[in-house]
């Protein structure tokens, strides 16, 4: 039997709101756009993207909307894959949370959060390292001020989901300020050009270019992709029917324009080619308006903002390995809960111990292309799952109907296709291995399938 919450629902509608609009705003927006750039020919196709991702963030985020009030419990997708397909596929996407998406999304906000916090101590401080004695492994400063962020805020989350969630609050209306502050003091420095910022349409793409806006895409789901959040702490939410939706719709509009507002400041700021690949994206725009003294200033608010993000990631994560094991499909210790705090506290140390694993072993595009192809990937079935659960008499009664349905819910996978087709095409090798350790998981269901049913 698995419970539909860990005591009571404690979340209100504002927290709802605050998690959702703190776990898109962060790392995202400060470092993808240089990511993006690379695969982007001209200044209108890199706004166009932006508001494409705000849109089918819209019409993804209400097609999770129905799809919590129906399973109004911790795990999200973990029930709506198990219910709409078979166990293995829920099964399957909790083993990739584990080992791709969600610790891959802390991994890249932990490192993207250290590329941040050493500028202000000069770009020479990333170069330092230590070696470990015996193995020989470099850790360079970057990779520890990660590590520690990763496991602080593991902590954070193990004494308890209110503190989490006031943390939450502090968190996500600095990280608006943060961004409103930004626009203001980037369209006011009269130093950039406007021309960096035209033509906005440039003709009818070609298909090269259409195949290179599906990767671009990539950076801009990851940038966009905390509107699943609440699917996971759904039972956790007072009166969940109607503030899951509504935080959903009120959440992704205000990031959505805050978004669009600031690549525009960005273009203004640098002609595309220059954002080619720079990680600080956010950090060289300020430098290049102001010089680096407000950039460092900057820097400390962002750095804040980034956090909101980490927080509410790690917060959410852990519910679905918990409601796994609430299900019996994974390691029994991993669905305790703490007599004290009433967090899944071992399912959040497993998280931070394999998160670790993938700060020290990758780099920030490497795991940016690797969790969001199977994030996607993931994403794409869910949605599909709507549609078979649409046909079956299975969840709660009195749920939420998305708004649109079928024709949002049906431009999502859609768009979230085209992502995956054009990335397996362009990122063959990192896709493939998200692929694979995905498939890795097909013994390890099979192994808790045997034991325990």
């Amino acid at each position: 039997m698995i419970s539909d919450d860990f005591s009571r629902r404690v979340l209100s509608g504002r927290d709802a709101y605050v998690l959702i609009v703190g776990n898109i705003i962060g790392i995202g927006i400060f470092t993808t756009s240089g990511y993006i750039s690379q695969y982007v020919s001209n200044p209108g196709f890199m706004l166009l993207l932006w508001i494409m991702g705000g849109f089918l963030s819209f019409c993804g985020g209400i097609t999770y909307a129905e799809l919590s009030t129906r399973f109004p419990r911790a795990g999200g997708d973990f029930h709506y894959l198990s219910h709409a397909f078979h166990p293995l596929m829920g099964f399957l996407f909790g083993w990739a949370a584990l080992l791709v998406t969600y610790t891959g999304s802390i991994a890249i906000i932990s490192v993207g959060f250290a590329h941040y916090f050493l500028n202000l101590f000069g770009t020479d401080t990333e170069k330092l390292h230590l070696v470990i004695p015996f193995i020989g492994y470099r850790l360079t400063m970057l990779k520890s001020v990660a590590v520690t962020t990763a496991l602080l805020f593991t902590v954070i989350n193990v004494r308890g989901i209110r503190a989490g969630a006031i943390l939450q609050t502090f968190f996500t209306f600095i990280s608006i300020a943060v961004l409103a502050g930004y626009l203001v003091v980037g369209f006011s420095s009269g130093r950039g050009n406007w021309h960096n910022v035209f033509p906005l349409w440039p003709g009818m793409p070609d298909m090269n270019t259409i195949s290179r806006l599906g990767v671009a895409l990539i950076g801009v789901y990851f940038t966009y992709s905390g509107w699943t959040v609440l699917a996971y702490i759904a039972g956790e939410i007072k009166d969940y029917q109607r503030t899951i939706p509504l935080a959903t719709w009120w959440g992704v509009t205000t990031v959505a324009i805050l978004y669009v507002l600031i690549n525009i400041v960005y273009l203004y700021a640098l002609p595309l080619q220059k954002m080619e690949n720079v990680v600080d994206i956010g950090y060289r725009v300020l430098a290049v308006l102001y010089g680096s003294g407000l950039s460092s200033v900057f820097t400390l608010i962002i750095l804040v903002a980034v956090l909101s993000t980490l927080n509410a990631t790690v917060l959410s994560g852990a519910r679905i390995y918990y409601a796994m094991s609430q299900a019996r499909m994974f390691f029994p210790a991993i669905g305790r809960i703490n007599p004290h705090f009433g967090t899944p506290d071992r399912s959040l140390w497993l998280q931070c111990a394999w998160t670790i694993i993938l700060v020290l072993s990758g780099s920030f595009n490497q795991l940016l292309t690797y969790t969001v192809f199977i994030m996607v990937c993931f994403g794409l079935l869910s949605g599909f799952s709507l549609i078979i659960l649409r046909k079956r008499p299975v969840g709660k009664e009195n749920i939420y109907l998305a708004w649109g349905y079928p024709y949002t819910t049906v431009l999502y996978l859609a768009v979230a296709a085209w992502i995956l087709v054009n990335t397996l095409l362009d990122q063959p090798v990192q896709s493939l291995a998200g692929l694979i350790f995905v498939a890795l998981g097909i013994p390890f269901y099979l192994y808790f399938r045997r034991k325990n049913f």
